[in-house]
């Protein structure tokens, strides 16, 4: 069944048909959304600050947020220069930092396909440093393509082996699929969903207002001083798991150390709480445990289907053709 508002929907502000189609072009995405209440809070909103031109705003917007790896690994300033070279200007970026609940909820239907381990991973890694959000202007714009989906095919998937030369993800060389620096907002839904997980209202609302008073502006040096601002409070790591294991090597076992070396030769995968009995968490370098916890524990599971489909830069193209907005 897709969502259809009546008389007391649009009370509660929730889109129309028309607005759906320039939100999403998955069915069953807008299905759910209408539900989300993470959407319908931050879609309020959304149309409190933009009114009508809420859907416009939205398809000329990027959102990308780094991940903490980003941040201590240095990737910031490489960032920025995709962007910048890829026809995107920031616009807007705020700090913050992810919870163990607000990770899930962001990935709350992508992330069944993840281990127990992987999830305990998450919780360990996600929370340990701030991170930023960024939203970008496209002055390149594809006719019918909205700006964050342009971007989320520019982005590339986790595995290495499915990614391009062009590719972001490729640009900043992650050392595996775990650790991969960047999410990017699928589509217009998204960041008008992720915007609530991330901000609660107040600060929700004061962002949304800067952005609408500097839409049309380049802001790239507010964003490189947010940068420059983060990376003063957050020691850099160099992400590399053979320099990890030499600095545990000098705090534990070396039969664990070993072994260890081991399995990230073999691709060999083992759970959280036997990491944590060859590796003395409370000694050592938190990066250093979050670097060899990504080669080491287990971390995906098979899962029938996905929870939601894909989105498809050609379903969206295909969907413009039919439906000409104005």
């Amino acid at each position: 069944m897709i969502w259809t508002p009546g008389r007391e929907d649009r009370v509660d502000g929730m889109p129309t048909a028309e607005e759906w189609r320039q939100l999403s072009v998955v069915p069953e995405k807008r299905e759910v959304y209408g539900y989300d209440l993470y959407f319908r809070e931050c879609w309020a909103d959304v149309l409190s600050v933009f009114g009508g031109d809420a859907t416009g705003v939205l398809d000329g917007l990027a959102m990308l947020v780094v991940k903490p790896d980003a941040v201590v690994g240095r990737r910031l300033g490489p960032v920025m220069e995709y962007l910048a070279d890829n026809g995107f200007v920031p616009v807007a970026t705020t700090r913050l930092r992810y919870t163990r609940h607000s990770m899930r909820e962001v990935w709350r239907y992508d992330w069944h396909i993840y281990t127990v381990d992987r999830l305990q991973l998450c919780t360990f890694y996600y929370l340990t440093n701030d991170v930023l959000l960024f939203l970008a202007r496209d002055v390149r714009p594809v006719a019918g393509l909205p700006a964050t989906v342009r971007l989320c095919e520019l982005k590339g998937v986790g595995d290495p082996a499915q990614r391009k030369p062009h590719h972001l993800r490729t640009k900043l060389n992650p050392p595996n699929r775990i650790l991969n620096f960047v999410h990017v907002g699928d589509e217009p839904a998204d960041i008008v969903r992720e915007l609530a997980i991330f901000l609660d209202r107040p600060q929700r609302l004061r962002f949304l207002e800067e952005l609408r008073a500097h839409l049309a502006e380049d802001r790239t040096a507010q964003a490189r001083a947010e940068i420059a601002a983060i990376e003063a409070d957050c020691p850099a790591h160099d992400l590399d798991i053979d320099a990890t294991l030499d600095r545990l090597a000098l705090m534990t076992r070396e039969s664990a150390v070993a072994r260890l070396r081991e399995l990230v030769a073999g691709g060999e995968r083992i759970t959280w709480d036997e990491l944590a009995e060859l590796v003395p968490f409370e000694k050592a370098d938190r990066w250093d445990v979050i670097v060899t916890a990504s080669f080491v524990v287990h971390n995906e599971r098979p899962v029938p289907h996905a929870l939601l489909p894909p989105v498809s830069p050609e379903a969206w193209t295909a969907q413009a053709a039919r439906h000409p907005v104005g």
